[in-house]
């Protein structure tokens, strides 16, 4: 992930750096039992160890902007639509130091824990 506005020069920030710091934002947020993978219709959610891992977390590339898609499992009683609201603000708001646009962040709730 390039960013080119940077004052002193060209900045690269690795793709899985990006996923890290997506991942560490959303599992911060009450209510996100854990990340999980992307599945296919009909195959059971499969859950990742750890904060750290990105495997729940795909970026698609635009001309406006990253569009980051998480994966999560979420605790039994959250409020999905809140939970939803806080992972996204999360998410954003720990990206203005990157020079990264977050052009959009969609959840995807695979479970309940």
């Amino acid at each position: 992930m390039d960013n080119t506005n940077h004052p002193e020069g060209k900045v690269t920030i690795n793709d899985r750096a990006v996923k890290q710091i997506a991942a560490y934002a959303a599992c911060g947020c009450n209510g996100v039992a854990q990340m999980s993978e992307k599945t296919k219709a009909g195959e059971a959610a499969k859950f990742v160890a750890g904060k750290a891992d990105t495997s729940g977390v795909y970026i698609t590339k635009t001309k406006a902007g990253i569009v980051l898609d998480l994966y999560i499992a979420c605790v039994h009683g959250a409020d999905t639509k809140a939970l939803s609201d806080e992972i996204k603000k999360a998410v954003t708001d720990a990206f203005p130091f990157t020079g990264i646009k977050v052009k959009d962040v969609v959840v995807h709730i695979n479970d309940v824990r």
